[in-house]
C-alpha cells in the first residue's frame, strides 16, 4: 500500500514539474525560422490524458503571413499507416480478423498472386508463393509487395477506390516471398484497408470516422479537407536558391481539388490530413493502451502487438505500421511530420512541418526530441 502511495505521489510530482517548467522548445527551434531554414513548426507534448505543451512557431503560409497553430491542417502522409493498423486491430479485437491466417480468406482475389524471380539478365519468371500472405505481413512490410502498383507510380496515389485498386494489385507480382524481407509497401497497407472494408461491410473512410475519429474527437482528420480546412492548410515549402526564398510546392502525389470526393479516393497508406490538436489524441490513445478519456478503442494487448517487433526474425525495428525500439514507437510522414509514443517516459511528442528537401529539418526535429527527453529526466 505504501509503495502504491509513493508511486502515485511521484507521478503527480513529475506532472507538476512538467507543467511548472515548460520545455524550452521555442528557444531551441526559433533560430530555424529566423534563419529561413524552416517556414514553420508545431510541436506537441502530452501524457495519456492531456496536452502538456503545444508550441507553434513561424508560418503555415509565408506569403500571407498565416501563423502556425494547433489547428493548422497538415498532410500527415504515412502517419496514415498507424491509423490503418488500428482499424485492422479493432476487428481483430472483435474476432472478425486474424493477423496470421492467409489474407485470401478475406480477399480470395489474391489467390492469383505470384513472385517475380529474376533468373538472369534477360529472363524473369513468376513462381507460386511458398508462404501465404497474412495481415501481419501486410502491416509489417514483409509481404513481398512492391511500394505501389505501376499504375499509381504513373499517376496519383488517390486515383482508385480500394475495390478497383485491388485489381491492379492482383496484376502486380511480388518482389520477394512473404516473410523473407522487409520492403516498405503502401500497396500492402492499402490491401489491409481493403480487408477492413470487405469484412466490416463499410467504406474504409466511414469505418474510420465512426469507429476512431468521432470517438476520439478528431474532427479535423480526413482524406478530403474542406474549403474551410484548406484555409488552415500548412503549405509545403522547398528553398529556391535563385530567389533565396521559400517556394511553395504542390503535392504531386494527390489529385486536386482536395475536397472533391468524386475524383479522389482514400489512400490508407498516406492520404490523411489532420491537425496537431487532432492527431495527438490518436497517440494519446495508444499511450493509454487503447483508451482515451474513458473511450476504449483497442484492447491493451492489441496496442502491445502493434509496437512489438514484427516479424521477429527480420532485422528491421518495425511493428505493425510503426517503427519501434527501446520502448518508443511511432511513424513519420513524407513532408516531415513525425510522432512518438514513449512508454518509458509515458509521454507522446509530435512534430509538424511541411517541407521538401529543407536540409535542417532533421536537426530541428531531433533537437525537439532531445529537449523533451532531457527535461523530463531532470
Amino acid at each position: 500500500m505504501k509503495k502504491t502511495a509513493v508511486f502515485l505521489l511521484a507521478n503527480l510530482f513529475s506532472v507538476t514539474l512538467l507543467l511548472a517548467e515548460p520545455f524550452p522548445v521555442k528557444e531551441a527551434l526559433q533560430p530555424y525560422i529566423d534563419n529561413n531554414e524552416l517556414a514553420g513548426i508545431v510541436t506537441v507534448v502530452g501524457d495519456k490524458d492531456k496536452v502538456l505543451q503545444l508550441d507553434a512557431i513561424g508560418y503555415a503560409n509565408v506569403d500571407e503571413k498565416i501563423p502556425m497553430s494547433g489547428d493548422t491542417v497538415f498532410w500527415i502522409a504515412s502517419q496514415s499507416k498507424p491509423i490503418t493498423a488500428a482499424a485492422v486491430l479493432m476487428l481483430v479485437d472483435e474476432g472478425k480478423l486474424d493477423l496470421d491466417v492467409p489474407v485470401t480468406k478475406y480477399l480470395p482475389e489474391l489467390n492469383e498472386l505470384r513472385v517475380a524471380v529474376k533468373e538472369d539478365e534477360k529472363r524473369t519468371v513468376l513462381v507460386p508463393l511458398e508462404t501465404p500472405i497474412t495481415l501481419r505481413h501486410l502491416l509489417s512490410h514483409s509481404s513481398g509487395m512492391v511500394w505501389v502498383p505501376p499504375l499509381q507510380q504513373k499517376h496519383k496515389i488517390d486515383l482508385l477506390p480500394f475495390s478497383k485498386a485491388l485489381t491492379t494489385c492482383v496484376m502486380t507480382p511480388l518482389k520477394s516471398q512473404p516473410g523473407t524481407e522487409h520492403s516498405y509497401s503502401n500497396m500492402g497497407v492499402n490491401i489491409a484497408a481493403t480487408v477492413v472494408e470487405r469484412v466490416s461491410g463499410t467504406l474504409f473512410e466511414d469505418f474510420l470516422e465512426k469507429r476512431l475519429f468521432k470517438p476520439l474527437g478528431m474532427n479535423d482528420t480526413t482524406f478530403w479537407p474542406s474549403l474551410e480546412q484548406q484555409k488552415r492548410l500548412a503549405e509545403v515549402y522547398s528553398w529556391n536558391t535563385d530567389t533565396k526564398k521559400f517556394q511553395r510546392v504542390e503535392n504531386g502525389q494527390l489529385t486536386y481539388p482536395l475536397e472533391n470526393r468524386q475524383i479522389r479516393y482514400p489512400e490508407a497508406a498516406g492520404g490523411l490530413y489532420s491537425t496537431p490538436n487532432d492527431l495527438v489524441k490518436f497517440y494519446q490513445m495508444l499511450l493509454g493502451e487503447g483508451e482515451f478519456h474513458g473511450e476504449r478503442i483497442l484492447k491493451p494487448e492489441s496496442v502491445k502487438e502493434m509496437w512489438k517487433k514484427q516479424p521477429g526474425h527480420l532485422p528491421q525495428q518495425y511493428g505493425l505500421c510503426v517503427g519501434t525500439g527501446n520502448g518508443v514507437f511511432g511513424h513519420g510522414g513524407a513532408c516531415g511530420t513525425d510522432s512518438k509514443v514513449d512508454t518509458n517516459l509515458q509521454l507522446v511528442y509530435l512534430y509538424f512541418v511541411q517541407e521538401r528537401g529543407l536540409a535542417q529539418n532533421g536537426k530541428a526535429r531531433e533537437a525537439f526530441y532531445k529537449i523533451v527527453r532531457e527535461n523530463v529526466k531532470k
